[in-house]
């Protein structure tokens, strides 16, 4: 049922589009009801203005077009080393608005392996197809009088779906940083998981005792005693042992953990199985096992290219992942999990590219371009 509503629903969408961008088409070819008739000032053959405008539509086709093509084609390629998806998938925990929207586009990311997002939807990359074959035929379509007719209303339907494939608004700095804020509270809660648990250090010097009631009473036998009065009635409190402890310093700020690039989140990764190994939460021969495939694949990613924060998690994975996980403890699996699936999501958003899709920014530019011409060529008023 789901399939059958998604192909009609795609058939719909690329049947509404079809004669829109044909439309819009149209009107530059013969659009002259949609033009604004010449004024008395204008130039009494409009076929000048026309040429010019042609002539400029030639220079942006040999000029402008070829870059749409090119960063086509590395769309396609992408970085098959790349596992197309997340490794650690992130726990399910509160996240505001802004956070789901930092971890969507790490998870697409994943997904895209270097390449576009729009190549994840059939109907996105007909899409695009389509615009880059309309922007071809525009542009070198013949000369006509009526050439400068119907530019703006083609370029707003170009426009518009070219933003209809673009990727959620380019934020990567706000979304990396987020992000990075969340790794950090990640980590924080993982050393805390692995934290000992602390020892009583205060006991109270007096303790109330039955052997009291059975006292002889004083000569106020009829007030009833402090110390018989219930806890949930009593308005003074007693705190044993000390409010602080004069021999220890004062707390200091808790320090933030550098984030910012590769070396940066595989130190925090060595960190936090450090420290899982000296609480005593895993065993050191699985430990050193692991470490050892870590560097090995390590030195295997920088000769083949792969991003190194990526093959440092996968040899972690055996350590709290499966029945064979050398981290038993619930509490710091979870943890460590929840920790290294937020630095896998950083690591996504910091090797985003930067400037978003090259081919959506060569369309932009074209249609730019076009709009300039026009603007220059078909004010016949001048």
């Amino acid at each position: 049922m789901s399939g059958k509503f998604l192909t009609d629903a795609l058939l719909r969408i690329r049947n509404q589009i079809a004669p829109i961008l044909a439309a819009a088409l149209m009107l530059t070819a013969s659009g002259t009801a949609f033009a604004a008739p010449p004024t008395a000032e204008a130039t009494d053959d409009p076929r000048a203005c026309a040429g010019h405008y042609h002539a400029a539509l030639v220079g942006i086709a040999q000029a402008d077009y070829p870059k749409i093509k090119a960063a086509r084609t590395i769309a396609f390629k992408g970085d098959d080393s790349l596992p197309g998806s997340l490794i650690f998938a992130p726990p399910s925990r509160p996240r505001d608005a802004d956070e789901m929207a930092a971890l969507r586009e790490a998870v697409a990311e994943a997904r895209a392996r270097g390449r576009a997002a729009w190549l994840a939807s059939a109907d996105n990359r007909w899409i695009a197809d389509r615009i880059v074959t309309e922007l071809g035929e525009y542009l070198t379509q013949d000369e006509s009088p009526y050439l400068c007719g119907g530019v703006p209303a083609y370029l707003a339907t170009v426009h518009a779906f070219a933003n209809r494939i673009a990727s959620a608004p380019a934020e990567p700095a706000a979304h990396l940083t987020i992000q990075r804020d969340a790794a950090r509270r990640a980590i924080r809660e993982a050393f805390a998981a692995m934290r000992p648990v602390p020892a009583p250090r205060f006991a109270p010097p007096e303790r109330g005792s039955d052997l009291i009631a059975g006292l002889r009473p004083s000569k106020d036998a009829e007030r009833v005693a402090a110390f018989l009065i219930p806890v949930g009635h009593s308005t003074r409190k007693r705190v044993y042992g000390p409010v602080i402890d004069p021999g220890l310093p004062p707390l200091a700020m808790a320090e933030v953990t550098p984030l910012a690039s590769d070396r940066d989140r595989i130190s925090a990764l060595d960190d936090l199985v450090d420290t899982a190994e000296a609480s005593g939460f895993t065993t050191p021969p699985e430990l050193d096992e692991t470490a050892t495939g870590a560097a090995d694949e390590k030195r295997e990613a920088s000769a083949t290219g792969t991003r190194p924060v990526l093959v440092k998690l996968a040899a972690l994975k055996p350590l709290i992942v499966g029945r064979q996980a050398a981290i038993a403890d619930p509490l710091v699996r979870r943890a460590l999990i929840a920790a290294f699936a937020e630095i896998e999501a950083l690591d996504y958003l910091a090797h985003r590219p930067a400037g978003g899709d090259p081919m959506l920014a060569a369309i932009e530019v074209t249609l730019d371009a076009i709009e300039a011409a026009h603007a220059k060529a078909c004010d016949c008023a001048d």
